[in-house]
């Protein structure tokens, strides 16, 4: 009776101890809404590859699109877009199926503009890039082990002034912008390996 209870007892304690944790490798394509100021929200793409557990790192790129559109009464299209790549320190619960999670980190936050006339092709193109940063959260919610969720809100904001540079044919310039700062909306479908 004695090594039954010794066995059963030795039994429930390597069931009932934790497993070592182990590192997810989360895939997330996006999609969402920047709010560039008050009155202007902006569709917004791109994908995250998170690795890690309560603590781990993530790398993103997104890109937003500022304006594409016809001048009135001219042939003439404007197509303006912001491009973010950032490296991002994850604070996440991976805990059953709700996981809230924490992010902040660094990049490069590049802006591009073309103004393209007809049969000439681009008349002016500005572009532009400075170092940027970001924070934000959200909540991973995984139905099953391998294909979740991912709700998200970050806040991104230039380190420094962004200085677009434009050339034409006959001219360049240099357009200083003042801090440039964007709140973000996204959702996706998360695969975890």
């Amino acid at each position: 009776m004695r090594r039954v209870l010794t066995l059963v007892v030795g039994t429930l304690l390597c069931v009932a101890m934790p497993r070592a944790a182990a590192a997810d490798i989360l895939l997330t394509p996006f999609a969402g809404v920047s709010f560039v100021d008050e009155n202007t929200k902006k569709m917004t793409y791109g994908a995250t590859l998170s690795l890690g557990g309560l603590i781990g790192f993530e790398g993103e790129l997104a890109r937003t699109s500022l304006a594409e559109a016809s001048l009135r009464g001219t042939p003439i299209d404007l197509n303006a877009h912001v491009t973010t790549g950032m490296v991002n320190v994850v604070a996440r619960f991976p805990t059953g199926p709700l996981q809230p999670y924490a992010t902040a980190g660094l990049g490069v936050i590049r802006a591009t503009g073309s103004a393209d006339v007809p049969a000439l092709g681009p008349a002016l193109s500005i572009s532009g890039r400075t170092f940027g940063m970001n924070y934000g959260g959200g909540l991973y919610v995984f139905p099953s082990k391998s294909i979740g969720i991912r709700g998200d809100i970050r806040y991104f904001r230039t380190v420094g002034d962004l200085t677009l540079k434009g050339a034409a044919d006959l001219f360049d310039i240099d357009l200083p912008v003042p801090d440039f700062d964007f709140w973000r909306i996204t959702g996706g479908v998360t695969l975890r390996f």
